[in-house]
């Protein structure tokens, strides 16, 4: 028989075992979930659909990216996880369990970006190195990325929610990862690897100094996603993300990365459009692969900003020109051999 309460309707497909959970905070759950969208819209008085087919998957985590996460979801009780209403399905539920919820929409607001947040974790690596994909304010205008949850943004619909349960952890029973430390622990962590990558920068360990800001930045995706996008605690967050990526910029382009010096430059000024650092790496990158006119843009915003900058903008611009004169005698031999070949 299906369970109610105010926020979801349970219905269980197949039973599990064992004994209910204490579910105390720490507690940890590990589990498989899909989510189906209706296709038409519901009727508050009849409820969600019954038929499978009246449902589209738009989610599911043993789908691999960038339909799913490709992995079991794993959250701990009791650390403010941005969905609140899975701990209240997943405090139903025994080990080994498979049920389905239908929950209401107003529990609902944050997941299209929960789910965008957790696609892009895992999203695969380009050039040796993954990227850290965050939220902010100009880049959520451009919606999420993926088509299904930029669609539910606009169309808001309640979703059902198919649940697998795979193992209950009491916190003695596992060992505490960085994203379960507090808040105040998990920034003095930001802190202190962004000053270990620093001391490396220093000596010349640039991908080993590459790591560290990389673990910063995936410890603050931790804290991001337990704030609203746009109110001040998140924007304070955020603001932290510019050092990082602006260190992060200089070692790609010592290590000769330049499409990453030129992403990571990019992030910088999605949040500081102005940025005199970002700018000037950002143009340097550009340059390398071949983006001239882009790079000239950079450049002239630089010098009009930052007028101290002229020095060093005029001796990016030589060598910008050097670029554009190798590219059109390298056009001009490519044409020449088309030309004798005919």
């Amino acid at each position: 028989m299906p369970e109610a309460n105010p926020k979801c309707v349970k219905k269980t497909l197949n039973a599990g075992r064992g004994k209910p959970s204490n579910w105390t905070d720490g507690t940890k759950a590990v589990f498989h979930y899909r989510v189906l969208k209706p296709v038409d819209v519901v009727d508050p008085r009849q409820g969600m659909p019954q038929h499978s087919d009246a449902f589209v998957c738009i989610d599911d985590t043993r789908s691999q990216w960038p339909n799913g996460y490709g992995k079991p979801l794993e959250i701990v009780f009791g650390k403010k996880f941005q969905l609140p209403v899975f701990e209240t399905c997943l405090r139903s539920m025994l080990v080994d369990e498979i049920s389905q919820f239908d929950i209401e929409l107003t529990e609902l607001v944050p997941y299209p970006l929960m789910s965008k947040k957790l696609r892009d974790i895992v999203k695969p690596l380009e050039n040796g190195h993954g990227h850290s994909h965050h939220m902010c304010a100009a880049s959520m205008a451009n919606g999420t990325g993926y088509p299904e949850l930029d669609d539910l943004m606009k169309n808001p619909r309640p979703l059902r929610f198919v649940f697998h349960l795979l193992n209950v952890l009491d916190p003695e029973e596992y060992e505490a990862e960085p994203w379960q430390l507090s808040n105040e622990d998990k920034l003095l962590a930001v802190e202190e690897r962004r000053l270990q990558g620093n001391s490396l920068f220093a000596m010349k360990k640039f991908d080993q100094a590459i790591q560290k800001y990389r673990e910063a930045l995936g410890l603050l995706d931790t804290l991001l996603l337990r704030e609203k996008p746009g109110d001040p605690e998140w924007s304070e967050l955020d603001s932290k993300n510019v050092p990082l990526y602006l260190n992060l910029s200089q070692c790609y382009l010592n290590i000769g990365n330049a499409y990453e010096a030129e992403q990571t430059a990019t992030e910088v000024l999605q949040r500081d459009n102005l940025n005199e650092k970002a700018l000037f790496r950002r143009a340097k990158a550009r340059i390398a692969t071949w983006n001239l006119d882009e790079a000239e843009s950079d450049l002239k915003l630089l010098q009009m900003q930052h007028p101290a900058s002229t020095s060093l903008v005029a001796n990016e611009l030589q060598n910008l020109e050097k670029r554009r004169i190798e590219k059109q005698e390298g056009c001009k031999q490519t044409y020449g051999k088309m030309f004798q070949s005919a």
